[in-house]
This record gives structure tokens, C-alpha cells and sequence, in this order.
């Protein structure tokens, strides 16, 4: 299968269009690119291995096969569980891989997903109401680990089911983070049922390094609001937050 093309029109920009492509070709640039050589960039010394440790998106060709392994193995595991509900608990840009893999095509296991992206009180508890809650399979996924919006929910979830008599709460949790973060010390600590602890540093994991759970065939989600009444609204929930009230 061949693969697809992309057209160049620089137009007035031609001339300067061309010099820099020939630089980038004395220079070597695509090879210095693939041997994640950080001098590139200009940059002071102390910032090489940073940059050099958001390079590791290169990485992706070779690590994808054992990801997508490890989600279908992942899939055969909570089958049994028969969890009805799929919940993608993702905070600012991380929610972007989300988003693209709840609208693949539908897999075998139908189940409702849903992506929660807001930490509303409100709309947090009208979105509980839709849930069933002792049949949800909750995914966290964040980079770092360690916002806060992602912990409230996890604290908020984790209470609720305990609520409802569930032997095991966090065996209804799965992790999808980096390796040392926070969110991977909760996992730990908490014994959640699986935790995807990637490698890949770079903000390019979000939208395509993400381990798919299985894609499912319906995707609901809450209004999300826009405009300065939902920014006064999420801050006010910054400070009203409260778990008891809201399990009550």
C-alpha cells in the first residue's frame, strides 16, 4: 500500500523555502533527528537531556507492536468482569487520545464508553446517575500523574464505590502513565487492575502512543460548556469541592 503524499505550495516563500530545505539536507538533519541529537536546538548544555528525553517519540515504531499487545491482552483479561461501562478519566490535551480512540470503529465486546473531562460537581454527579457504577471499568490517563482534577475524580470514584459494597474498588481502576509518576504511585500503592506505565516522554505520546482499551460502539458524554460561565463555574469548583456532599 503506498504511502500518501504531501504537496508544498511556499508560493512567495519559495526561494527561502529552498535554501532552508537544502540546509536541513548539508546539515544531515533527518538522520540527527532519528539519532535523537539535540543539537538541533540551540540550547544551553543543561537542557540537552531534555530535549533529548522528548525525542523518545521516535521510539513509537518499535514500541507500538508490544503496547497493542499488552491492550489485547488487557481485553481478554477484564472480560470476564463483564463491565458494561468504559470510562476515559482524562484532564486538558491528554484527553485528545481518548477522544480518537472512542471513535474507532465498534469492537467485538459492545460496551457504552464514555470520556470525563471536567470536574464540574454538578455535572460530575449527573454524570455518576448515568453510570453503572458496579459494572465501570475506569481509565485514568494522564502523563505527569499529579493533577489534581484527576485525583479528586479517582478519591471521588473510589468512595462511591466502596459506597455501593464492591469488594475490590480499585480493581475497576486501570492507569495509563509515565513510569515514576504519581498517578503510577497511586496505582501501586492502591493495587489497581492493570497500569500501562509508558515510556515515551513527549507530549506526541497523548494522541498516539495511548494503549487502546476496547473500542466500544457508543460514546456519551455531558455538555461541555464554554465561555465565562464555565470558567467561573470550574473555578468555583476548584474550592466547593466536596466528596461527602456529593455521595450523599
Amino acid at each position: 500500500m503506498p504511502l500518501p503524499t504531501q504537496a508544498i505550495f511556499p508560493g512567495l516563500l519559495e526561494n527561502a523555502f529552498q535554501r532552508e530545505l537544502q540546509n536541513l539536507s548539508v546539515n544531515n538533519a533527518l538522520a540527527r533527528l532519528w539519532a535523537k541529537d539535540s543539537s538541533l536546538w540551540p540550547s544551553e548544555h543543561y537542557q540537552a537531556e531534555s530535549l533529548k528525553s522528548n525525542l523518545h517519540w521516535l521510539d513509537l515504531p518499535d514500541q507500538l507492536g508490544p503496547l497493542l499487545a499488552r491492550a489485547v491482552a488487557l481485553a481478554a483479561k477484564i472480560e470476564p468482569a463483564v463491565f458494561e461501562d468504559v470510562v476515559f478519566v482524562t484532564m486538558t490535551d491528554s484527553n485528545l487520545a481518548a477522544e480518537s480512540i472512542l471513535r474507532l470503529p465498534a469492537a467485538k465486546l459492545e460496551k457504552r464508553t464514555f470520556l470525563l473531562d471536567y470536574i464540574d460537581p454538578d455535572s460530575v454527579r449527573q454524570f455518576d446517575e448515568m453510570l453503572h457504577l458496579d459494572r465501570t471499568l475506569f481509565v485514568f490517563a494522564n502523563k505527569s500523574g499529579n493533577k489534581i482534577e484527576t485525583h479528586s475524580l479517582l478519591l471521588y470514584f473510589l468512595e462511591r464505590l466502596r459506597m455501593l459494597g464492591i469488594h475490590s474498588p480499585v480493581r475497576h481502576f486501570i492507569a495509563l502513565t509515565e513510569e515514576n509518576s504519581y498517578l503510577a504511585e497511586l496505582a501501586g500503592e492502591y493495587d489497581f487492575l492493570d497500569s500501562f506505565l509508558d515510556m515515551i516522554c513527549s507530549h506526541a505520546r497523548k494522541r498516539c502512543a495511548m494503549p487502546a482499551e476496547p473500542a466500544c460502539h457508543r460514546k456519551r458524554t455531558l455538555p461541555y460548556r464554554s465561555g465565562r460561565s464555565w470558567r467561573r463555574r470550574k473555578s468555583r469548583a476548584w474550592t466547593a469541592w466536596s466528596f461527602s456532599a456529593r455521595t450523599t
